[in-house]
């Protein structure tokens, strides 16, 4: 709730309190949000890193203020995995699109080991011979 400060007589004890009274409820309330933007925030930062661990994850701001959500693989990136179209860093506007873009970013990892024959990772109960 917010108060239209234009109508309110500050030139009387009543009207200034009436201010004060205004001006500490719009802090409460924008504090309130501020510390739910940050939690949903954190529990955000906490999927992506728990989805993709082979990422380092953040939130940065740039020279203008301006938030992003980055992405650094914890890799090093060869010729064929650049070539492929693995970026050295992601960088998006919200956790949402970075997760959508570091799936993409995975497929590419995957496709390029893949072609290359890396070892891959079995399931427990197919190395002891039975199906999963």
């Amino acid at each position: 709730m917010y108060w239209d400060t234009n109508h309110l007589d500050a030139d009387t004890r009543f009207g200034l309190d009436e201010l004060l009274r205004a001006t500490a409820q719009s802090v409460r309330q924008a504090s309130a949000l501020a510390a739910l933007i940050q939690e949903l925030r954190d529990r955000q930062l906490a999927v992506l890193h728990g989805t993709y661990p082979a990422w380092d994850i953040t939130l940065e701001r740039d020279s203008t203020e301006r938030l992003w959500w980055t992405a650094v693989p914890r890799r090093s990136l060869t010729v064929e995995l650049v070539t492929e179209g693995v970026m050295r860093i992601v960088l998006c506007e919200d956790a949402i699109a970075l997760a959508t873009a570091l799936a993409w970013q995975s497929t590419l990892i995957n496709n390029v080991e893949n072609r290359a024959g890396y070892p891959h990772v079995h399931a427990a109960c197919r190395l002891q011979g039975r199906l999963a």
